[in-house]
């Protein structure tokens, strides 16, 4: 789940990076030493009264420190009392600072007033209020509500509207509590006054007043005799009664009323059926799971290693060749590489020059013409006619440094696109290399072998290294069981470049021990970039930087030391009786203090991190993928990039193909990116041949042939393509 926008409220309004949370819990509340703002789950709930209690929570954030616990512990009496003062202050202190919050606080304060938060329905008059409550209605419903005030009583008002301090605060409370325990014994006398006239004048009244038979018989008398103490008021039962009811309603039960109301009826609006959780990503790796170029380059054969040191083993594409056959193929091969690399190189020079252009437009439209201080002598002739005679100067912004990070899978499932995909990334390489451009090349995989021990001592390590994680904790287990080959980069030498890519592309660098493709670690490899982008983005001073996916389907899920997959719901037992609670589980950013939803399908989780990596690091985010151009391939591919969608898979499908037929690629939002491209595995492959023009053809039939070579060469690197227009 994404920070919602009144969490975002609570972190601007208290001009500090401090943590909002969400929890099960009935109340809002803040730490003011760990600085966390946790806030219930509120039902029911319309955005004014929102606004108003984030804004009156961080009004303690900002305004209520450590000297207010302990008078709460020394005057618990006074705890009604320091609340209502304290939020009149805090309250008055943070429309001060922020004037907007003081019309949306009202109609909060309004909305809750109307819905009886305060329980003040069924009072008839509100001077039978306590003074405490009376404050607390006039400055939280406002005087609508009907509150009025003694001068005696108003002198508090006013004391109340011009505290600034947490003494003032605890004077304020400890003189309103004994002005109100004085009206309260007031009142008990006077009331027992006037029972006791009451009773008084009950005694003296003649009971054969009235209408009666005055011939009654004797036993009318004799009975009335009997029963006169009955018909008599008791005094001693009637004062007695008055005294108990004084010591229950009148003794030391002083505490705020509407205060007690308005919280017992919030926390009704809290919804504690579901029970939040916070994770945090495993980040402390046993081993660094990059393994350099150069170490790559040292692991593994060039082709001309292969044929020499192991033509024994078998080949597929050759076992059925003649000696002189795999010598023709082989050379094929190395001269298809070479075809590839000149091609490289004048779709390179396109893209450049596609490039620096749309740099120079954006500069341009960021260009700034301003005047300056001398005369232009050659508008002096029409000083008549304009005002303006002065030289003018235009100052062009400097360019943002750019850079770019791609992710490549090295799946499995990747086999038959994979050559075709690393020739995209080559040539990708190849333009920054031209522009100068820091990037990183990564192929993600869990078939690399260097995450086994090897020895008894490293394997006991490794084993105390997983069980300390398995201990009751909140991290997320994406530490382990995945590496990331690092095939290019922006510090190699155009030797080692050279080496790299004519390696990669031939089909026995899976023979390398390690180098297989294998499974799908894409969250895991996601999680350790969150984790490094900003390492890479410092240390090469970039401003504008491109985040690339490349792959055929989603990863795996990310699960929990502690227990496994993610839990969704759990049962307690509340009052004998079994409840199911429901649980979410989050992951807070932080740098950003922003928080996110995790799920347990890997699609969503990946959808989520891309969100974190865009949101703390402000990046281009771009994902490709390639598929089939079948039914069945695409419905899996819109399952594994869209978890969510509840629409018609079928009629998205036949949406996509059309924009293959029409464009070669398809695009897709809401992703975690900024736009997911859809390849078909035959878009992969790179089309250049030569333009065909006939002796006979006249210019317009060039000239249309011409358009198509262009749009040809184009839409035959559709990621290079994209990639210009993304970037620049």
């Amino acid at each position: 789940m994404e920070m919602k926008a009144t969490d975002l409220s609570a972190k601007l309004l208290a001009t500090e990076n401090l943590s909002v949370i969400r929890a099960r819990t009935r109340t809002a509340s803040f730490d003011i030493k760990s600085r966390i703002l946790t806030l219930p789950m509120w039902k029911d709930m319309t955005p004014e009264i929102e606004d108003m209690l984030v804004g009156h929570e961080v009004g303690h954030a900002l305004y209520t420190d450590g000297t207010y616990i302990e008078p709460l512990k020394l005057y618990p009496k006074l705890h009604s009392y320091m609340n209502v003062l304290e939020d009149v202050r805090i309250e008055k202190l943070i429309k001060r600072k922020y004037p907007g919050l003081r019309k949306r606080m009202n109609e909060g304060y309004k909305q809750l007033n109307d819905r009886d938060f305060f329980g003040t329905k069924q009072i008839q008059d509100f001077d039978e209020l306590l003074l405490i409550d009376k404050i607390n209605l006039y400055f939280k419903a406002g005087f609508q509500c009907g509150v009025t005030f003694t001068p005696d009583e108003k002198t508090f008002v006013n004391r109340a509207e011009r505290t600034e301090t947490i003494d003032e605060i605890i004077a304020l409370a400890n003189d309103i509590y004994a002005y109100s325990k004085q009206v309260a014994e007031e009142r008990k006398q006077q009331q027992q006054f006037e029972d006791a006239e009451d009773s008084d004048d009950e005694e003296d009244e003649d009971p054969f007043d009235g209408d009666f038979d005055i011939n009654a018989d004797d036993d009318f008398d004799e009975q009335n005799d009997d029963n006169d103490d009955d018909l008599k008021p008791s005094k001693k039962n009637k004062q007695s009664t008055l005294q108990n009811d004084d010591k229950s309603e009148l003794g030391d039960d002083l505490e705020s009323k509407t205060e007690r109301a308005f919280q017992n009826k919030l926390e009704d609006l809290a919804d504690d059926s579901t029970e939040y959780r916070y994770w945090k990503f495993d980040t402390d790796y046993y081993k660094d799971p990059v393994i350099g170029y150069k170490q790559i380059l040292n692991e593994t054969k060039s082709p001309e290693k292969w044929s020499v040191d192991s033509p024994e083993m078998i080949d597929y594409r050759t076992r059925n060749m003649s000696e002189e056959q795999r010598t023709a193929f082989h050379a094929a091969e190395d001269s298809d590489f070479v075809q590839f690399k000149t091609e490289s190189i004048r779709t390179v020079n396109y893209l450049v020059k596609e490039f620096e252009m749309k740099k120079s437009a954006q500069l341009h439209k960021r260009a700034m013409v301003s005047k300056i201080g001398s005369l232009d002598m050659k508008k002096v002739y029409a000083y008549k006619l304009q005002d303006d005679l002065f030289k003018r100067v235009t100052s062009l912004p400097q360019g943002k440094n750019h850079g770019m990070v791609l992710l490549v899978d090295w799946s499995g499932s990747m086999n038959d696109v994979l050559k075709d995909t690393m020739k995209q990334v080559i040539n990708l390489a190849m333009f920054c290399n031209r522009v100068q451009i820091p990037y990183r090349v990564f192929a993600f995989t869990t078939d690399y072998n260097g995450h086994v021990a090897e020895t008894n001592a490293e394997r006991e390590a490794y084993n105390a290294w997983r069980s300390e994680r398995r201990e009751p904790n909140n991290l997320i287990d994406c530490a382990d069981r995945f590496h990331l080959l690092e095939f290019f980069n922006s510090k190699m030498t155009t030797s080692e470049f050279n080496s790299m890519s004519r390696r990669i592309l031939d089909y026995r660098f899976f023979w390398n021990d390690g180098y297989n493709t294998g499974g799908t670690p894409l969250n895991e490899a996601l999680v350790y970039c969150y984790k490094t982008l900003g390492t890479f983005i410092k240390n090469n001073n970039i401003e504008k930087t491109t985040f690339i996916t490349l792959t055929d389907g989603e990863g795996g899920s990310l699960n929990t030391y502690s227990s496994g997959r993610f839990d969704d719901t759990r049962t307690e037992i509340v009052d004998g009786v079994y409840k199911r609670i429901k649980i979410k589980n989050f992951i807070k950013d932080e740098v950003t203090q922003k928080t996110y939803e995790i799920g347990r399908l890997s699609g969503n989780q990946t959808e989520m991190i891309l969100r974190m990596i865009k949101d703390r690091y402000n990046v281009t985010m771009v994902g490709f993928h390639i598929c089939q151009n079948r039914g069945r391939d695409l419905r899996g591919v819109a399952q594994s990039n869209l978890p969510d969608y509840r629409g018609d898979f079928y009629a998205l499908v036949e949406t996509w193909k059309k924009e293959f037929r029409a464009h070669g690629f398809a695009s897709v939002k809401n992703t975690g990116r900024d736009e997911l491209f859809l390849i078909p595995q035959s878009s992969t492959k790179i089309q250049e041949g030569e333009m065909d023009v006939k002796a006979d053809a006249n210019a317009k039939a060039i000239a249309k042939n011409f358009g198509k070579f262009l749009n040809v060469k184009k839409t035959s690197r559709v990621l290079l393509n994209r990639f210009v227009g993304l970037v620049a």
